[in-house]
């Protein structure tokens, strides 16, 4: 009888034993092996994400640098106040004209997303900066045209004058120019 009861008793055992532990770590294994999948999923997509990237600094690479330069002129990444005072400044001093009267505000109604072709979004902010020139009339009509023809993006938004001798004018001057975000 004991023959027959101690396998029985062993086999009962086991079974404890096996559905204590062993049944667990079978689910912790399963757990394992779903957040291995997760992982694994996870890597594909950065390996994907990095032969686009490769891709892109390939073409960006390709780009000319003076073009390159020309389009951060164009529209910089960043707010440079004194850059662009400098810039203006350049561009008046050969009329004889000298920029006073600095007026800097940040125009944040205008600086939100706007939709450009292709549909995507580009964050732009704005800057109005405001400031007086004294001159002839024809000097400020070149001092203008060479301020259109900059390549820092620039938006006359108001432009008022007065005399105060003959031939000799007080201009003063708002533009409006962006900055990607």
């Amino acid at each position: 009888m004991i023959r027959l009861l101690l396998p029985l008793i062993m086999i009962g055992l086991a079974g404890l034993i096996f559905f204590q532990f062993s049944d667990p770590l079978l689910a912790e294994i399963d757990e394992l092996k779903v957040e291995k999948a997760t992982l694994n999923e996870g890597l594909d997509n950065a390996k994907e994400l990095r032969l686009v990237l490769d891709q892109l600094l390939e073409t960006y690479n390709n780009f000319n640098p003076n073009d390159v330069d020309r389009l951060d002129k164009f529209l910089p990444n960043n707010v440079d106040n004194v850059r662009l005072i400098i810039d203006i400044n350049n561009i008046a001093r050969p009329y004889n004209m000298n920029i006073r009267n600095l007026r800097i505000k940040a125009d944040e109604e205008r600086g939100e997303a706007s939709v450009i072709e292709g549909g995507s979004t580009l964050n732009k902010g704005a800057v109005v900066l405001g400031f007086s020139v004294s001159g002839s009339y024809s000097n400020f009509q070149a001092f203008l045209d060479d301020l259109a023809r900059s390549l820092r993006l620039v938006d006359s938004v108001s432009v008022s004058f007065s005399s105060n001798e003959r031939n000799f004018y007080n201009y003063n001057v708002e533009i409006q120019t962006y900055w990607l975000r």
